[in-house]
């Protein structure tokens, strides 16, 4: 079985100036590699690093790659916020984590305040303390449930109400704002209550009412 063959083809499918991840190459070659799955694996390490110097791949950072588009002045640089999304928030299949923090406040108009780090709730931090990648330059934290397309924005919603990185608000119409966030997305009450509690905290329910809840439809 040529390895070179099948991972040239799996490149090929790839569109140019999308992030392909070394888990996701392992994951394909699965299908093909029964035995010591490590060790024969290393071959296909030096194909993709001979891909790399033939200039058919480019290594964005450690074990992300891309197939450059050429423009004036040479190979134009991935854009780092598609590799944020595909690792973090969206694969192309399914909803694993949310943009939270400073940058939502600042999205929905609750906070002037412009963030230096991005800070993402998914599914794929693998510690309970809140992680920093450097080389995405964002803090990635484990969310209280799994993140899916169902509840991603009843989560966030959450993390606005509870406000536990004391961000503060600079605004006088908080309560319009938040209820344009529930209306925009289409949040319902019972679900709003269903996913209280289970993460276990009846916080936002409180929140809300204090806001004035008693008028949610």
């Amino acid at each position: 079985m040529n390895y070179n063959d099948i991972l040239i083809k799996y490149i090929d499918e790839y569109p140019c100036d999308e992030p392909i991840f070394i888990e996701d190459i392992k994951d394909y070659f699965k299908n093909y590699i029964k035995n010591n799955f490590d060790d024969v694996f290393k071959n296909i390490y030096v194909y993709i690093n001979r891909l790399v110097k033939d200039n058919k791949l480019v290594q964005f950072i450690k074990g992300v790659y891309y197939k450059p588009l050429k423009g004036t002045f040479g190979n134009k640089l991935l854009n780092i916020n598609k590799v944020i999304d595909k690792k973090y928030i969206h694969d192309g299949t399914r909803q694993k984590g949310y943009l939270t923090g400073a940058y939502l406040f600042n999205k929905i108009g609750l906070t002037t305040q412009v963030p230096k780090e991005i800070l993402i709730v998914t599914n794929e931090c693998p510690n309970a303390n809140d992680y920093n990648n450097k080389n995405l330059g964002v803090t990635i934290r484990r969310p209280k449930i799994e993140i899916n397309d169902d509840n991603y924005k009843y989560l966030q919603l959450f993390d606005v109400l509870i406000n536990k990185d004391n961000i503060k608000i600079e605004v006088d119409n908080e309560k319009e704002i938040i209820y344009k966030f529930i209306k925009d997305n289409e949040l319902e009450l019972e679900k709003i209550f269903e996913y209280a509690n289970k993460i276990n905290n009846l916080k936002p329910i409180k929140r809300l009412y204090e806001l004035g809840g008693e008028n949610i439809e």
